[in-house]
């Protein structure tokens, strides 16, 4: 399999977390966006990342369809558990990490912007929603329990090490009113699969 990302995407390092807690073989590919034609535009129509190519030739693009696909096809060990609420409460988590993601990659979007064409309403908007989705976090977090060494990462926490390393890159001052939420992101720093995909 072949996954295409950008170096900093926390939607593709949330596709490359899973496939390492699965122990599934795959070949990175770096592209870059502003490159017109870069590799995965031959394989999405939107030109977007993240895309895994089978070793078959079948493209699955967006993160969430990925990470269903490696769940169907390649079910050991689970992402997802198997009991009904269980499963939704750990895709409700998922959800709200891409939301994070969502708000904070436009904010920076907005950023880059230069000054006078900058909407400061709009900039204002997209951090309440990180916060209020990190405070949220906050509070769950403090329920997860580490995983064994050889039990993978849920889906859900997979996405919060995503999105929690994204707002560390991008803006660290939005997670210093959340020290319980820092300290689990803190406690999987090591863990082979969040370490070596750590934004460059």
């Amino acid at each position: 399999m072949r996954l295409y990302v950008t170096p900093t995407s926390p939607y593709a390092r949330k596709v490359r977390i899973a496939l390492m807690e699965k122990g599934l073989a795959f070949a990175l590919e770096k592209v870059d966006l502003r490159d017109p034609d870069h590799g995965a535009r031959q394989w999405n129509p939107l030109g977007k990342i993240p895309v895994l190519v089978t070793n078959a030739g079948e493209a699955f693009f967006d993160s969430a369809v990925i990470l269903q696909y490696l769940e169907t096809i390649h079910p050991q060990p689970p992402l997802l558990p198997t009991e009904p609420m269980a499963r939704l409460a750990c895709l409700r988590l998922e959800a709200l990490a891409n939301g994070i993601m969502d708000a904070t990659v436009a904010w920076v979007q907005e950023q880059r912007r230069s000054k006078d064409c900058q909407d400061p309403a709009l900039l204002q908007k997209l951090r309440n929603k990180t916060q209020t989705a990190l405070a949220y976090l906050e509070e769950q977090s403090r329920h997860w329990q580490a995983p064994r060494p050889k039990e993978p990462l849920p889906l859900g926490q997979i996405g919060a090490v995503a999105a929690i390393g994204y707002v560390d890159l991008r803006a660290p001052e939005l997670l210093v009113p959340y020290p319980d939420l820092q300290h689990w992101f803190q406690s999987l720093r090591d863990r082979p699969s969040v370490a070596q995909t750590m934004p460059e």
